[in-house]
Formats: structure tokens, sequence, C-alpha cells
């Protein structure tokens, strides 16, 4: 009987501390849309300044990963951990839209340089019988500085002379990510012979023609459909509260982020021990009762409770769909895939405030929740049925 593959320890607890350090460089700029209002930029060209990181984010992803493995990852991610310094400073000295347009598009760039290369790496440690709880982790660390950066953030603003010295302070950290990534490297070309990432060269053609196939597209669709609803109800939801008569309502997403934080950290065997499907599935459900108690709202009696039901469904989807994606997709395939899937969550970040925007002036926000609440629905039953069909 073959033994179990463990995942090796201090190797991925690296690799988590590395992707923690770069998502704090993009964690921090929470407050970046009050900062550019604060430099005179209208609301309109403030929140184009904001998501043009997005979009360069989503270019990147679709044009270059297909390009990166673990054989070639650090060279890329030294490079990144470079822009993405130079880019967190830049903010002490550029105030003109044009040059900040600039900055935020090699801020894009330079977090896609250190974070492709991590799935590529990660890729190579997991196995299939680890994979739920690898992922389950690492996602971890990617939503870990969502929770720290805006809390030291608000401890060191009345210290300095403005935001733009906090961001240049997070970008301290990248000395010692570089550091710690010069320790992975060593470590992990140790690992080399046993890799279980893209083993065989494959061409950028052969890349993109996987995507194509039924279990690979409906995993990415259902991916950037779910992070689209939820980033429409991140970006609406203050102005929503307010409609219903909910004045303290940043709470809500802190308690969110602390169950999904919680069920990631505790819940890893979860992820490996049952259907991966079934758990995407449960997922959606949960969300979608969210969306419905939501419409409900209209006092702050109900909102830490709804918060709940949200952080089960946000913190049982992305772990699931990532390992579902590694175990579905061919070896040669899999940091691409997994790659790819980061795209869909640019795409949907970049999609849901803008369609959710347009619902709202349209049909007002009962019926965006509605429309959430079905759609999400609804992808849960013919991600479902699809998964009966196979």
């Amino acid at each position: 009987m073959p033994q179990k593959q463990s995942l090796p320890f201090v190797e991925f607890i690296t690799l988590c501390c590395v992707v923690f350090m770069a998502v704090c460089n993009l964690s921090v700029y929470y407050s970046l849309n009050v900062y550019l209002q604060g430099l005179g930029f209208t609301k309109s060209l403030s929140g184009l300044l904001v998501s043009v990181y997005s979009l360069s984010g989503m270019f990147m992803y679709v044009t270059v990963s297909s390009r990166i493995s673990a054989v070639n990852a650090y060279r890329f991610m030294f490079a990144g951990m470079l822009l993405v310094a130079v880019s967190g400073c830049g903010y002490l000295f550029i105030y003109d839209f044009v040059p900040l347009m600039l900055l935020r598009i090699a801020q894009g760039v330079g977090i896609f340089m250190v974070l492709a290369p991590c799935v590529a790496i990660l890729v190579s440690m997991v196995s299939q019988e680890n994979v739920g709880s690898a992922f389950s982790l690492y996602s971890t660390a990617l939503l870990l500085p969502y929770a720290v950066m805006p809390h030291v953030s608000e401890q060191f603003g009345p210290m300095v002379d403005g935001p733009e010295w906090i961001y240049a302070g997070t970008a301290g950290l990248i000395p010692l990510a570089f550091l710690l990534t010069l320790f992975l490297r060593f470590r992990t070309s140790r690992m080399k012979k046993h890799g279980r990432g893209n083993r065989r060269g494959v061409s950028a053609r052969e890349s993109y023609a996987n995507l194509l196939r039924l279990k690979i597209l409906s995993v990415m669709a259902v991916n950037g459909i779910y992070f689209m609803i939820f980033s429409g109800l991140f970006f609406l939801f203050q102005d929503f509260a307010h409609s219903r008569g909910v004045v303290r309502a940043g709470y809500f997403f802190s308690l969110q982020m602390g169950v999904m934080i919680t069920i990631r950290l505790l819940g890893g065997a979860v992820f490996d021990r049952f259907s991966k499907r079934g758990l995407i599935v449960t997922a959606f459900i949960f969300t979608a009762t969210g969306f419905v108690l939501l419409n409900g709202l209209h006092d702050e009696s109900m909102l830490l409770p709804i918060a709940v039901v949200f952080g089960i469904g946000m913190g049982l989807s992305a772990p699931a769909l990532n390992s579902l994606m590694f175990v579905v997709s061919e070896p040669c395939f899999r940091s691409f895939n997994v790659n790819m899937m980061m795209f869909t969550v640019h795409m949907g970040s970049f999609l849901g405030p803008f369609l959710g925007g347009i619902a709202v002036d349209s049909i007002g926000y009962s019926g965006f929740l509605w429309i959430a609440a079905s759609g999400t629905l609804g992808t849960a039953m013919v991600f479902m049925l699809l998964g009966r069909a196979k």
C-alpha cells in the first residue's frame, strides 16, 4: 500500500510567510481611494486608479502564467519583489494622475510576479492526499493580511504625515521576504527530483487549450462568478447598510473574515476528507442564504449572524475550488490552471462592483440582492448537475 505523502513543513510554512508579506503590500491600500480623493482626484478618477491594479493583474495572468513553472519561479519572484518595493516607496514622491496610473500598473505586475510563481512552487509540493489542507492553509496566508493591515494602519496613522508613509513602510517587509525566498530556494532545490508540478515542457497553445476542457472551464467559471457576486456586495455594502438604518457596518466584514480564517486554519482535514464538489455547493448555498437574509435586514440585530453565514460560505469556497482545480488538472498544467483561478478572481473583482452598481441603479438594493441570491444558488445547482453528469 503506497505511503501517504506529507507536505514538506518547513518549505510550506516559509512559502506561506512570503505570501503573507507580499499580500500585506496589497491589503495596505484599502485606504487608497480616500487618499487619492484627498489629493484632489474625483471619485471616478480615484476609482480608475484603484481598479487599474486588477486590470493589470488580469492581463499578466492571462498572458504570462503559462511561462511560469517551479523551475523559473524564483527569477520571477526576485524581480517582482524589487518592483513591489520600489512601487510602494513611489507614493512618497508621486502625486499626479499619469505617474500614479503607471505606479498602480507596476504594482499589479509586481504582485503577479511574486504570487504566480508561489503557486507554481506550492503545486510542486502538494500531493493528491494533502491538496485540500494545503490550499486551506495557503489561502489563510492570502487572507490574514486583510484582517491585520487595516488595524495596523489605523494604529500607525496618527504617527505619520499621511498614508503614503504607511505604504512605503509596508514595502519594508520585502527585504525580509527576499531573504526567506533565498532560504526557500535552497530548501526546494533539494526536492526537485520529487517535484510534482510542471514536469514536462508544454507550449502556451497547449496550456490555453487545456482551459477549454469542461471540467477545467466549469471550475474557473464558478470561481469567477462567486468572486463577482461577492465583490459586488463588498463594494456596495456600506451604502446598503446605511440605506437600511445600520450606521456601524464595518465589523460585518471583520467577523466574516474571522470565521473564514478559523475555518481555513482548523478545518484543513475537512477539505481532504469530504467531496470538494460537495463543499463548493454547500458554500454557495450558505452564501445564497446570506443574500436572502440581508434582504430582510432593517437594523443591526441580525448583522452578526448574517456575517457568520457569509463567513462559512466564503471560508469553504476558495480552498475547495482551488483544490478541485488541482485534482482535475493534468500534472503538467496544474500550476498554470491554479494561477488562472487568480485571473478569474481579478476578473470577478473588477466586474462585480461595476455590474452591481448598474443593478442597484436600475432595480435597487432589494433587486440586486435577489439577483445575487438567485445567481449563487443557480450556479451551485448547475455545478452539481455537471458533476453528476460526469
